[in-house]
């Protein structure tokens, strides 16, 4: 029986919560692997034996035979998809728990394929997850390959692609990460289905969907509608991040590192958003660093300087990007000369130590003046 012992174990005691019997699983050797009586899990049962070995439709026991491992009771073979998985026994008066017989044992076959179907669903999630590593993340991928073992999976890689990167917002209590991410794939994978081409996996422990043929508007409400119902559904916040659209199979790698930088920026926001890369700015980025870290800096960078001066240089400074380093256009934008916003720049320099012309200086500068 191709059943783990939990699972065995849940069944059989779903089953006595209905019937108020003991059952008991046993797999196709004939060993208990579940039984609502603890006392017997692990012990052969000549019963089920009998029944495996002869191919019986049922084998009714009317009364206890302790030195054979058995009880009284009904005993029943359990087989899904056509062969034989093992056996299904109910302890108890044969005349009062034969009549559950046929029940329990379709509701035991119904319960197995179940475990079954999740099971295969859980390899073909699994093969989609290695797929779109090996995909993303080879050194060396061989593109025929690929293509062959996309065909495969119902993904054509040289399609355009719109990757977009779920995660969740917050950390919930009770839901493991395997779990969870089961679930979201199930939900997300109703709103895919709708059209073709599209795609969903698990990579690095982050849900990635890829929208085929997928404009920029059709992606921003798919994601957010997949979003919304996760939201309503789990009670779990999800952030996302959505790329440009792929030009080809090797391009798709690209589209990842934006997706990512944009769900990096997204996740920061406590009830979580959907973000296309193009939006993620450096505004955006300084959102996700704590306000005590951005008053900290913002102390340090005006030390030396007084109340008016460091007004003054606040201003200068978000002016200078905000026009994109462009002296000329800030000195417009302030009706000054050139020469007069530059000796500005040149004070910022000699008061605070940092210059605006040096990009590592300037984002230091500029994260300053983000705590007010």
């Amino acid at each position: 029986m191709q059943i783990t012992q939990q699972e065995a174990q849940s069944i059989v005691d779903e089953m006595k919560a209905s019937i108020h019997r003991d059952i008991n699983i046993m797999d196709e050797s004939g060993l208990i692997l579940a039984s609502t009586n603890p006392a017997r899990r692990g012990q052969l049962h000549q019963g089920a034996l009998r029944i495996i070995r002869e191919g019986l439709s049922s084998l009714i026991i009317w009364k206890d035979e302790p030195e054979q491992g058995v009880q009284w009771g009904i005993n029943l073979p359990v087989a899904v998809n056509g062969r034989l998985e093992g056996v299904i026994g109910i302890t108890g008066d044969p005349r009062e728990v034969s009549v559950f017989g046929d029940v329990i044992k379709r509701m035991t076959e119904v319960m197995l394929e179940s475990v079954y179907q999740r099971e295969q669903s859980d390899l073909l999630d699994q093969a989609r997850g290695l797929f779109v590593e090996n995909w993303l993340f080879s050194e060396e991928p061989d593109w025929t390959e690929l293509e062959l073992r996309g065909r495969l999976l119902g993904l054509d890689i040289n399609a355009p692609y719109t990757v977009a990167l779920l995660e969740p917002a917050e950390e919930k209590a009770g839901h493991p990460e395997e779990m969870r991410s089961s679930l979201l794939l199930q939900m997300i994978r109703t709103h895919l289905r709708e059209s073709g081409g599209h795609f969903c996996a698990v990579v690095r422990s982050k849900i990635i969907v890829l929208l085929c043929r997928t404009d920029r508007g059709q992606a921003f409400e798919k994601i957010r509608r997949i979003c919304q119902d996760i939201e309503s559904y789990q009670g779990l916040g999800i952030a996302a991040g959505i790329s440009d659209i792929s030009m080809g199979a090797e391009d798709l790698r690209r589209c990842y590192l934006e997706a990512r930088t944009a769900s990096t920026v997204a996740v920061q926001y406590p009830a979580g958003r959907v973000l296309f890369y193009d939006q993620v700015s450096l505004e955006f980025i300084l959102q996700s660093i704590p306000p005590s870290i951005k008053q900290d800096v913002r102390g340090l960078v005006f030390s030396s300087c007084t109340p008016r001066e460091e007004k003054e240089f606040t201003e200068t400074i978000r002016l200078y990007f905000d026009q994109g380093g462009d002296i000329q256009r800030c000195a417009n934008m302030l009706f000054l000369h050139r020469n007069t916003f530059q000796y500005r720049m040149d004070r910022v320099k000699k008061r605070t130590g940092y210059d605006l012309r040096v990009p590592k200086d300037g984002l230091l500068l500029f994260l300053a003046t983000q705590s007010v």
